[in-house]
């Protein structure tokens, strides 16, 4: 029997996935859990619409999030770090202190693309995924603070 599935169920599949089950184990185990549909002609269509609905949407967010990169491009992330006599840099800047700031400036629920811990005075170009994939370079400068 062909059902669709409401949640994801261990060892079967995920939610919205349509499967092919026994009978018996669709009544005794995945009807009275409200797990899983059956998969008539009327629930595929609307299982069809909302998979085009979902995909429209995030469509949607990819080409919002696409209009955000020249503004990200243009920004210049300083931080004040102290130092020694030699310019040498006491700590990092890390991930999370970029994404903060990041967050401050308005772009919330980034995530940083950082190899390791900046360490050095300067200019520093660094990725960062605002969602869905979409990746945009920010500067970022490590100055001395005074």
């Amino acid at each position: 029997m062909k059902v669709i599935l409401l949640a994801e169920v261990r060892g079967l599949g995920r939610k919205n996935d349509v499967k092919d089950v026994a009978d018996g184990y669709f009544r005794n185990v995945l009807l009275p859990k409200k797990l899983a549909g059956a998969a008539t002609p009327a629930a595929l269509a609307e299982l069809e619409r909302r998979r085009v609905k979902a995909a429209e949407e995030k469509n949607k967010l990819i080409a919002e999030l696409r209009q955000r990169i020249p503004e990200i491009k243009k920004l210049a992330l300083v931080f004040k770090v102290k130092t020694g006599e030699k310019d040498e840099v006491f700590g990092s800047v890390t991930k999370k202190d970029v994404e903060a700031l990041l967050s401050e400036k308005g772009f919330k629920n980034t995530a940083v693309v950082l190899a390791h811990h900046l360490k050095t005075l300067g200019e520093h170009e660094i990725e960062v995924d605002l969602g869905e994939g979409v990746l945009a370079k920010v500067r970022v400068l490590l100055e001395k603070d005074e």
